[in-house]
């Protein structure tokens, strides 16, 4: 069986060269797996977590990875000293470009794209939240720490399942559609 892996990040920006990674996610079975960092250090070790997770994947699943984790990670990965091109190696299915170009809905956001699939189950708050909870993090705040992991594994839930009901709808249409293949 393919082993394919769910992948999600948290950012302290939508810039990799002005913020950090401050959680990563993965989701490969039943339960995810979020790591969480407060410091450059941290985030190294984070990434190179992630690097052993990546080891065996056949398939990446995210939402818009392509435009924002992947290159994302490879940059903080280069401020580390790390090489991180095994992502770009292991093909990658990102639901949020599959759906921008073969659905016309009003909004390609995963929360948006799940409702109207019919599969959301709702989540305390948004990404745009992120970065205020941090900060309250790095004061000390464990509570906004473990809402920011929270938050990831509601994402890697919810974007494996809109990946079941697209492959429930689409199957082999929606697998050949990933890139690298």
């Amino acid at each position: 069986m393919m082993k394919t892996l769910y992948l999600d990040i948290e950012t302290t920006s939508r810039k990799a060269d002005e913020g950090m990674i401050i959680a990563i996610g993965v989701l490969t079975g039943d339960e995810p797996e979020v790591v969480f960092a407060e410091t450059l250090e941290e985030e190294k070790r984070i990434l190179l977590w992630l690097k052993d997770k990546l080891k065996d994947c056949e398939l990446i699943i995210t939402w818009y990875g392509s435009g924002f984790d992947i290159p994302f990670l490879i940059t903080r990965g280069i401020v580390h000293g790390l090489d991180m091109s095994q992502l770009e190696e292991i093909p990658m299915l990102d639901l949020c470009e599959w759906c921008k170009a073969k659905l016309l809905l009003s909004s390609n956001s995963l929360q948006a794209v799940a409702k109207f699939l019919g599969v959301w189950e709702a989540g305390n708050f948004s990404g745009a939240d992120v970065g205020t909870l941090f900060k309250m993090s790095s004061k000390g705040n464990f509570e906004a720490r473990r809402q920011i992991v929270q938050h990831c594994r509601e994402d890697l839930l919810a974007l494996k399942r809109v990946h079941g009901k697209l492959e429930q709808i689409f199957g082999g249409f929606l697998r050949k559609n990933s890139n690298k293949e």
